[in-house]
């Protein structure tokens, strides 16, 4: 900043020496005297003059200009990302849609013995705007599987209809918690919907040895005591 202050000042002083040069060329006239500038007027003229200058190079200057931000792009949404079904999902109104309604049968903690055979029903709402087929498949996709298999819809289900569907599964052996969730599945194998599951406890098994009653009396013990027989002498 004190480097332009100082260019400025000296190039103002130029300028005045310039004008004082010049004026006193000319010489004074006895005819018509030309008066004498001050020495601040010659200043002034001076500093008008590069005023000027600089305001002229300025207007012919182009503006920089300052590049806007470029935005971050944003981000895409994949669909279902548990899944990979990019046009479907539960609570979203579209072709495909599923909506649990209820347990039918097995209600969530049911305890089943080791390795028994049970049929889990649950009731479905075809929640989308597209009739299921019976393509259409109800399908095992995380947690316990129980021996479950994918059943088909077992009729056409149209928009806004309910239908219950059953799978026939198998206890655990072991004793403890087990939980299986299943998903409805399109013609074109594409999961949609809700997520319903089965949840069941598997009991312990215990072995029982049955016993009979105990005899704590001892044996009988027989002491044979031999008698003596008296006879007389006549």
């Amino acid at each position: 900043m004190y480097k332009k202050i100082n260019n400025t000042g000296n190039i103002l002083i130029m300028l005045a020496l310039v004008l004082m040069l010049a004026l006193s060329a000319c010489g004074p006239s006895t005819a018509d005297a030309t008066p004498t500038l001050s020495v601040d007027a010659i200043f002034t003229i001076a500093y008008q003059t590069l005023t000027a200058q600089q305001a002229t190079q300025l207007a012919l200057t182009p503006p920089t200009e300052i590049p806007s931000p470029t935005p971050p792009p944003l981000p895409t949404q994949s669909g279902n990302l548990l899944f990979g079904s990019p046009t479907t999902g539960s609570g979203v109104q579209s072709c495909n849609n599923a909506a649990f309604v209820k347990d039918i049968t097995i209600p969530d903690g049911t305890t089943e013995n080791p390795g028994s055979t049970f049929i889990k029903t649950w009731s479905l709402q075809n929640s989308g705007t597209c009739a299921w087929s019976t393509s259409y498949k109800f399908t095992f996709i995380s947690g316990d599987s129980m021996n479950g298999t994918s059943v088909p819809a077992p009729n056409s289900v149209p928009a806004g209809q309910q239908v219950q569907i059953s799978v026939s599964l198998t206890a655990p052996t072991a004793p403890g918690n087990y939980k299986g969730y299943w998903r409805m599945q399109d013609d074109q194998g594409r999961y949609f919907g809700d997520s319903p599951w089965v949840a069941i406890t598997v009991s312990g098994s215990t072995t029982v040895t049955p016993t009979g009653p105990t005899n704590t009396m001892a044996p009988a013990t027989i002491t044979l005591t031999p008698s003596l027989t008296a006879t007389s002498t006549p």
